[in-house]
């Protein structure tokens, strides 16, 4: 990567300045109804709650992009949109992250790293089907995972901070986090773009 830790995280809270409440607004709903489905019907409200986590992640995608507000009616009309590719690309995501962990637990985290773009390219790529924009993370991030988990370990005094509020804190952290994270996918296929115009 070209930028630091420092300079992506900079980015990141610069693009939510003005916009981080509404981000935070937009994942907190998620969580609660995420968290909530979880207790019942064995999980399947939770497994239903997937596409809300992909508008989530779409939003602050579009955010870092183009400043264009975060809105928790996108949490919704995702169902009504986009609702086969919502839902299978992070339910894919999370069973294949989950037999990978059955291994063991290293192996599994190095595959979530490989997987962690997937939703960004199914929403830039909508042409692609669901394996496909996983396969395309996976190709996307070759020999840049340790990058982007270098950026996660760089949030580790946020995050004991966090877990000093009994975890309360974690609700607050996400937004920035997951800014960091879109900045990160921006600088890297902005770099893959302009590896292939140098090649051509």
């Amino acid at each position: 990567m070209k930028s630091t830790c420092k300079e992506l995280r900079n980015r990141a809270w610069e693009s939510l300045r003005g916009m981080y409440w509404p981000v935070f607004l937009m994942f907190l709903v998620y969580i609660i109804i995420a968290g909530a489905g979880s207790s019942f019907s064995f999980g399947l409200l939770a497994l239903l709650a997937l596409p809300m986590g992909f508008a989530c992640d779409v939003a602050v995608l579009n955010l870092v992009r183009q400043r264009q507000r975060p809105q928790v009616e996108n949490l919704f009309s995702i169902y009504r949109t986009n609702f086969e590719k919502a839902f299978l690309v992070p339910f894919l995501v999370q069973l294949f992250i989950s037999l990978w962990c059955l291994l063991l637990i290293v192996p599994g985290i190095i595959m979530a790293y490989a997987y962690s773009m997937a939703i960004y390219v199914s929403n830039d790529h909508p042409e692609l089907s669901s394996m496909e924009a996983i396969r395309r993370s996976k190709e996307l991030m070759r020999g840049h995972k340790w990058d982007l988990f270098v950026l996660d370990l760089s949030f580790i005094g946020w995050i004991l901070l966090a877990i000093f509020t009994g975890g309360i804190g974690i609700f607050f952290l996400l937004p920035y986090i997951e800014a960091a994270h879109a900045e990160f996918y921006r600088e890297l296929t902005e770099q893959v773009e302009d590896a292939q115009v140098v090649n051509e």
